[in-house]
């Protein structure tokens, strides 16, 4: 597989308006899962950005890349990097752990609560929103999304109003 070709290609789609849909072989995808892991090993995030922008525009889902994501969102510090790992998780993380009709694993619902002190409002977000994804083990996290939820200031901010919005949504689906 080639890693640019399959990114520009995808980015192309994205400049002409076309949403991208690529369809990854298991061989695509086991090659992808090793890049992936040689990245984590070398920490040099910036190197994951085409396999991210490519698992996040397949249609091929897959819980291969359950312990890079894992690893990735424990090791890196760096916040565009993580938001986009989050994006990916839901993907091939929650959704695809739905379509197999299985619940999601403890680990990666602990990698969700570590980040819902993260300082970062738009990793906040993202957290939250892949939370709200859980369906209803997102019970599990219950006080802890309820003691991340954002002040009055939140308005002034774009991400923590929408994390604001996320949580009191979460909160009505809970008293149900």
């Amino acid at each position: 597989m080639d890693i640019d070709a399959v990114f520009n290609n995808i980015i192309t789609d994205l400049k002409d308006g076309k949403r991208p849909l690529v369809k990854l072989s298991e061989a695509d995808l086991k090659h992808l899962s090793e890049k992936w892991s040689s990245i984590n090993n070398t920490k040099n995030w910036d190197e994951l950005f085409k396999i991210l922008c490519i698992l996040d525009n397949t249609t091929s889902l897959s819980s291969l890349f359950t312990e890079e994501i894992n690893r990735t969102l424990t090791e890196s510090k760096d916040a565009q990097t993580l938001v986009l790992v989050l994006g990916v998780a839901r993907k091939h993380i929650i959704d695809e752990s739905h379509k197999r009709g299985e619940r999601i694993k403890m680990d990666f619902i602990n990698v969700l609560k570590s980040f819902l002190g993260h300082d970062n409002p738009e990793v906040l977000e993202w957290t939250l929103r892949l939370i709200e994804g859980l369906g209803s083990q997102s019970i599990i996290l219950k006080n802890d999304v309820l003691n991340a939820k954002p002040g009055f200031m939140a308005i002034f901010n774009e991400h923590k109003k929408a994390a604001k919005q996320i949580i009191e949504l979460l909160e009505k689906r809970w008293t149900r």
